[in-house]
C-alpha cells in the first residue's frame, strides 16, 4: 500500500511538473509565431510607407510629363508620348470632351478617355489658333517612360517603378501595357491607385530580388526554430534527469525500507539467541558443560552483532570520505595470508583453495581495506553455496602490465540476468527468497566496490545461472 501511494505521489508530482513546463513553453510557442507574422507585418508597411511617397512625387512628374506632351501639341511641334494628331472627329465618345475644349482659352488643354473603338485611349484634347486638337497619347510610350522619371529628376532609387493596370484583364489597352512593363524577377512593396486623366491605372514600386520583408522573416524564423530547438532539448533533458533523480530517489527509498527490514531481521535472530543464553544462565537451568556451550554461542552470536554493526559503519565511512587508504606495497603472498587468518577467526566452517600465478608484483593497495574486500567475496560465496560438493576458489593472476586480478570463484547458483546490473548498490539484494534464508545486509558488494575504485581498479562480475558466478578484482601493481 505505502509503496502504491509513493507511486502516486511521483506520478503526481511529475504531471505537475510537465505542466508547469509545457504550458508556458506553449504560450511561448505562440508568441514567437505571432512575432515573426507581426515583424513581417511591419517591415511590409515600413517599405509601402516609405515607397508611398515616392510613389506620389512620381504620379506628380508624371502629370508633368504628359502636360509637356500637349503643350508641345499647342506649340505645333512633336512629343514622342503622342502617337497621332487629329482635328477631325477624333474618336466615338470624345464629342463632350471636344465641345468642353473649345470653350477653353487658346493654349490650354485637358484630357479625356475614349471609352470604346477602334481608337480608344488617352486623349490631349488642345486648344489652338485653329480650333481643338486631339492628340492621342501612346500609353505603352508613357509606361516605359515611367521608370526613368526619378532619375530624369535626380533621384536615384534601388526600386523599380511601373505603370500598371489596376485589373490585369479590363482592356487591350491596359494588357499592351502590362506587356510593355511586366517587372518580372521583383517584389511589389508599394501600390498607388492614380486618378483622371489615368483612371485606371496604378503606379507600382518593386524591389529586385526576392521579397525582404520574408528574407527578414526566415531569418527570424530560423533564429526562432534555432531557440525552441535549444529550448526543448533543454526541457527535453531536465526531464530526462528529473525523471531518473525521481526514479532514483523512490528506488533508493525502496532499498531503504527493505534495508531497514533486512538489517531488523538480522539484528533480531542474534538478540534473541542471545537474550535465550543469558536467561538460561540466570535461571541456573545450564549445568556443567551446557554452561560452556551457552558461553561459546554467546560470543558467536555477539562476534555476528559486531560484524554487522562494523559493516554498517564502515559503509558510513566510506559514504561520507572519512576511511583513508594507506597504501604501501603489499606481496600477493602476504595479502593471502591475511585473508586466511581473518577468515578462519570467522569461523564460517568452510574452506577454499588458493592459486597464486609465479612471479606476480607487489600490490599499491590498502591491506587491510583489499582483505576486507576479499573476505566480503568468500563470505558471500560460503553463504550461497551449499554441502555438500562446495567449492571454492581464490587465486591471482596478471592481468596486464600494471595490474593484478584477484578472483573468488563458486559453484553456487549464479546470478540472474536482471541483478546484474544493480548487485553492487547499496542496500540490494538479489533474491528475496534466497535473500531471507540468508543473513546479510546488502552492503558487503556495495563496500567492496567502493574500496576497490578508492584504489583505482574495478571489480567484475562474471556468472551463469546455475553454474556458479566470479567476482574479478582488477588492482594497480605496485
Amino acid at each position: 500500500m505505502g509503496r502504491a501511494s509513493e507511486l502516486i505521489e511521483f506520478r503526481r508530482a511529475f504531471v505537475w511538473l510537465l505542466c508547469a513546463v509545457l504550458l508556458p513553453s506553449v504560450a511561448l510557442v505562440a508568441f514567437g509565431v505571432v512575432a515573426v507574422a507581426n515583424e513581417r507585418a511591419a517591415v511590409e508597411r515600413k517599405l509601402a510607407e516609405e515607397y508611398g511617397v515616392r510613389l506620389k512625387g512620381i504620379e506628380r512628374a508624371l502629370l508633368e510629363r504628359l502636360d509637356g506632351a500637349a503643350a508641345a501639341v499647342a506649340r505645333g511641334g512633336v512629343d514622342p508620348l503622342v502617337a497621332g494628331v487629329v482635328r477631325d472627329a477624333p474618336g466615338p465618345g470624345l464629342e463632350e470632351a471636344v465641345r468642353r475644349a473649345a470653350e477653353l482659352p487658346a493654349g490650354r488643354h485637358l484630357f479625356a478617355t475614349a471609352p470604346g473603338g477602334a481608337e480608344q485611349g488617352l486623349w490631349a484634347l488642345v486648344r489652338d489658333a485653329r480650333g481643338v486638337a486631339a492628340a492621342r497619347i501612346d500609353l505603352s510610350r508613357l509606361a516605359a517612360a515611367v521608370p526613368d522619371l526619378p532619375a530624369a529628376h535626380g533621384a536615384r532609387e534601388r526600386a523599380h517603378f511601373r505603370l500598371t493596370p489596376l485589373r490585369e484583364t479590363s482592356t487591350p489597352l491596359q494588357r499592351l501595357v502590362a506587356e510593355v512593363a511586366p517587372g518580372r524577377g521583383a517584389t511589389r512593396v508599394a501600390r498607388l491607385a492614380l486618378g483622371p486623366p489615368l483612371l485606371g491605372f496604378a503606379l507600382d514600386a518593386e524591389l529586385p530580388g526576392d521579397d525582404p520583408a520574408a528574407a527578414a522573416a526566415f531569418r527570424n524564423r530560423t533564429l526562432y526554430i534555432v531557440l525552441l530547438v535549444v529550448l526543448y532539448t533543454s526541457i527535453g533533458v531536465g526531464f530526462g534527469l528529473t525523471l531518473r533523480e525521481l526514479n532514483r530517489g523512490a528506488r533508493l527509498s525502496q532499498l531503504k525500507t527493505d534495508f531497514v527490514a533486512n538489517i531488523s531481521h538480522e539484528l533480531r535472530t542474534p538478540l534473541t539467541s542471545v537474550r535465550l543464553f543469558a536467561e538460561t544462565l540466570q535461571s541456573g537451568r545450564a549445568k556443567g558443560a551446557e554452561v560452556q556451550e551457552c558461553l561459546d554461542l554467546l560470543a558467536k552470536e555477539s562476534e555476528r552483532l559486531s560484524v554487522l554493526v562494523e559493516k554498517l559503519l564502515d559503509w558510513s565511512r566510506l559514504e561520507s570520505g572519512r576511511r583513508a587508504l594507506h597504501r604501501e606495497p603489499v606481496p600477493v603472498q602476504a595479502l593471502f595470508d591475511h585473508v586466511g587468518e581473518a577468515f578462519r577467526a570467522q569461523q564460517l566452517g568452510a574452506t577454499y583453495q588458493v592459486a597464486i600465478e609465479p612471479g606476480l608484483p607487489p600490490l599499491d593497495v590498502d591491506r587491510d581495506a583489499v582483505a576486507q574486500v576479499v573476505l566480503n567475496l568468500l563470505h558471500n560465496a560460503v553463504k550461497y553455496t551449499q554441502e555438500p560438493g562446495r567449492q571454492i576458489v581464490l587465486r591471482a593472476a596478471r592481468a596486464g602490465s600494471g595490474s593484478v586480478a584477484i578472483e573468488v570463484k563458486d559453484n553456487g547458483p549464479g546470478v540472474k540476468p536482471h541483478d546484474r546490473k544493480r548487485i553492487f548498490e547499496r542496500f540490494y539484494r538479489a533474491d528475496d527468497y534466497l535473500a531471507r534464508r540468508t543473513e546479510g545486509s546488502g552492503l558487503g558488494l556495495a563496500i567492496a566496490k567502493k574500496i576497490v575504485e578508492g584504489h583505482g581498479g574495478k571489480i567484475e562480475l562474471d556468472t551463469r545461472v546455475g553454474h556458479g558466478s566470479t567476482f574479478r578484482v582488477l588492482l594497480p601493481a605496485s
